[in-house]
């Protein structure tokens, strides 16, 4: 507020704030930064517990495997047996897919597209990744209609993300993990030690879980 504490007050009014609340509510989270970090402190993960993550999650830090194929998608499964015996002729399967396809993502193309394993709808994938190159299917219902499908490449086998290149993300992942279960297990042994000498402000509902924020709470000693 450039140094006004007249604009100060004037905006915490408009807020329905006053100084004292939020001091109050800067102290109260401050205390609870400060409580966190030093509960949290000790919280390390090392290089050997990342590598082991990575090594039994490796699905999280690859390309799966991939390939190009083409597809003519319609609603009718005539429409789809009669598309299949053209292109399984001489009929050209690109200007049939312009022509017929209601795939508004690959019509344009003459059907063509990237497709990732497990990354299309089960019926779909499974066809798309058991074809041989250059050979065309039966047509293929799901939930979008009946698709006539061709593999234009081999496939692409899945491509591990170096560890390097993750590693810290992973570090930082399971630090994070791991603080939250510290800050939460230490919540729950003080509900647990201080339960018959916590009082909650009115209108307050303790949270479930532990959290970071601040307790809305005080303990009397007896």
């Amino acid at each position: 507020f450039g140094g006004s504490e007249k604009r100060y007050l004037a905006e915490l009014k408009k807020q329905g704030l006053t100084d004292t609340q939020v001091k109050r509510d800067i102290k109260a989270q401050l205390i609870s930064e400060a409580l966190f970090k030093r509960v949290t402190d000790k919280v390390k993960v090392t290089d050997k517990e990342a590598r082991d993550y990575y090594a039994k999650h490796p699905e999280q830090y690859s390309t799966p495997e991939s390939r190009e194929v083409a597809h003519i998608l319609v609603k009718k499964k005539p429409l789809a047996d009669s598309i299949y015996k053209q292109v399984t002729g001489r009929g050209d399967f690109a200007a049939l897919a312009k022509k017929y396809s209601e795939d508004p993502g690959s019509k344009a193309q003459g059907g063509k597209l990237t497709v990732s394993k497990g990354q299309t709808v089960p019926e779909f994938d499974k066809v798309a990744f058991t074809l041989k190159t250059g050979t065309i299917s039966k047509p293929v219902k799901t939930q979008y209609g009946f698709h006539v499908i061709k593999a234009l490449s081999n496939i692409r086998p899945r491509k591990a993300t170096p560890y390097k290149q993750v590693a810290d993300a992973i570090r930082q992942q399971l630090t994070s993990t791991r603080r939250t279960e510290v800050i939460t297990k230490w919540q729950n042994e003080l509900k647990k030690e201080y339960k018959d000498k916590i009082t909650y402000a009115k209108g307050y509902e303790p949270p479930e879980t532990g959290t970071t924020g601040t307790t809305g709470a005080t303990t009397t000693t007896g």
